[in-house]
């Protein structure tokens, strides 16, 4: 079983009295992941490595912070893995472009851990400048051999994507990045890991469109089926061309993946009847304009099916996507929904992201957890 401690610091006028504050309980860790908002985060960074140099300490900035009490904005929420696991991180510096020049480095963790069976890589990857699944085919070229899961979620900031900021912040051990991915792989020595993602969004019409033009390295489709993406989009939800740019957020852009689908947020509108996106889409693929589901219904059968495959987790990360709780924030759910996270796996911490990432996709929209046995 993972022995951890889980710690808060509140106190943001005084970085290190915040910083004290949350590490006051952890005793000898392996690792610590921390989350906090963007004010400060270099500091918090700083402090925490140097009270702890001999544990790996990654963190994350993020629009909001989650553990049992709570989702909360700039607060500093960490936990501390102090026994049964193993585990080992490194850093790809320039995620944006050359990151599988490091792929020594994480063969290099990979050898460390030793162990392939309930060890799973967890990843953060900074926003903005398209790096996450440069950073996935990074660390694919050396997990997917021994079939090594990977989860993670890109950085955010308390302001949320929809108010512009652009500050947002990795770490691991004390350095920050701007234009990298930390990660870290973790052994469970004595028990099971479970991954689980959801998605709370269906098809809006059912009909399929085939990307037919378009740029994965700035994630813009330009055509579906030899027409442009807007004259399509605006199609599906019977508005005005003018108009569309009021419905992406609530109705993203999907594709199909067996029985279920990977949800792809609409940045906003390009230049000539095009679309921009927060994650790839690629030439060939069918996509299909999504709408919000019940989402509580999900929830529910969600966290059930979790508890009825690991009752009670040690542990629990929890990947929560921007999008998912800016639209939980605006129907008056999310404090009900931490809550329910909170009763059904009270051991949990995690962050709201702008992105989430599982196996080789990015995507957003999306919920993930990472489930300790």
């Amino acid at each position: 079983m993972i022995k951890s401690s889980f710690g808060v610091g509140k106190n943001t006028e005084d970085v290190g009295l915040c910083v004290d504050e949350a590490v006051k309980n952890f005793k000898d860790p392996k690792i610590i992941f921390f989350f906090a908002g963007e004010n400060n985060f270099t500091e918090i960074a700083r402090l925490m490595s140097e009270k702890f140099p001999e544990t790996i300490c990654m963190g994350c900035s993020a629009y909001r912070i989650w553990n049992a009490d709570g989702a909360d904005k700039n607060v500093l929420k960490a936990v501390a893995i102090e026994d049964g696991v193993t585990c080992s991180a490194g850093v790809i510096e320039k995620a944006d472009n050359f990151a599988l020049e490091y792929a020594d480095g994480i063969e290099k963790c990979a050898k460390e851990i030793g162990e392939t069976e309930n060890t799973i890589c967890v990843e953060f990857t900074s926003p903005y400048v398209r790096s996450e699944e440069y950073a996935l085919m990074a660390l694919n070229s050396v997990l997917l051999r021994d079939d090594i899961p990977i989860i993670g979620g890109t950085a955010a900031n308390s302001v949320s994507d929809k108010e512009g900021s652009e500050e947002a912040y990795v770490s691991l051990n004390g350095e920050v990045y701007t234009e990298g991915c930390v990660y870290a792989l973790i052994h469970n020595i004595n028990g099971r890991i479970i991954l689980r993602r959801e998605n709370i969004y269906e098809p809006l019409t059912g009909r399929h469109h085939t990307v037919t033009k378009a740029n994965s390295i700035t994630r813009t489709v330009m055509t579906y089926d030899e027409k442009p993406a807007v004259s399509v989009y605006a199609e599906e939800l019977n508005v005005m061309p003018e108009d569309i740019d009021k419905y992406f957020f609530h109705f993203p852009m999907g594709r199909r993946e067996g029985d279920d689908f990977y949800v792809t947020a609409i940045q906003g509108e390009g230049s000539h009847g095009s679309l921009k996106h927060h994650a790839r889409v690629y030439e060939g693929t069918d996509m299909m304009v999504m709408k919000e589901g019940d989402f509580r219904q999900i929830n529910d059968r969600t966290l059930e099916e979790v508890k009825s495959k690991i009752p009670n987790p040690s542990l629990v990360i929890l990947f929560h996507c921007v999008a998912r709780t800016v639209l939980f924030e605006e129907k008056n759910y999310l404090d009900e929904y931490c809550g329910k996270i909170a009763r059904a796996l009270p051991n949990f911490i995690g962050f709201s992201c702008m992105g989430e990432q599982m196996g080789t996709n990015n995507f957003n929209h999306t919920m993930m957890l990472a489930v300790f046995e």
